[in-house]
């Protein structure tokens, strides 16, 4: 859910200048010499739906749901390597939730790969 609606609200003038602060400040930067301001969010907001589309159908493909938890990972780790730049706070804080319960979502999904087999 928490992927749904952050990737969703990507594509959202509010979400480009809410961002535009915390990425300024970051090593993730890079993006916007790439895509620009609106082009950054909106990578990111495809990411995070490949990210809410993989888990959501990881329900009934469990390699569709690794693929999901791996992006939800990889993106609370990038989250998280910020910490330094931009200081803890809430949200850095939901970022380590999110690497926990990817974890519990890969031995799951991995479990289920393996038993089908």
């Amino acid at each position: 859910m928490i992927f749904f609606v952050f990737g969703t609200t990507k594509w959202f003038e509010f979400e480009v200048q809410a961002l535009k602060p915390l990425i300024s400040s970051s090593w993730l930067s890079f993006l916007y010499d790439l895509f620009g301001y609106y082009g950054a969010s909106y990578f990111l907001g495809v990411i995070e739906a490949i990210a809410y589309i993989g888990l959501f159908v990881g329900f009934w493909r469990p390699k569709a749901g690794i693929i999901g938890t791996l992006i939800v990972m990889g993106t609370a780790v990038v989250t998280l390597s910020t910490t330094f730049q931009l200081g803890f706070n809430g949200f850095i804080f939901k970022d380590i939730l999110l690497l926990g319960a990817g974890f519990v979502l890969l031995k799951n999904d991995l479990n289920r790969l393996y038993a089908q087999k």
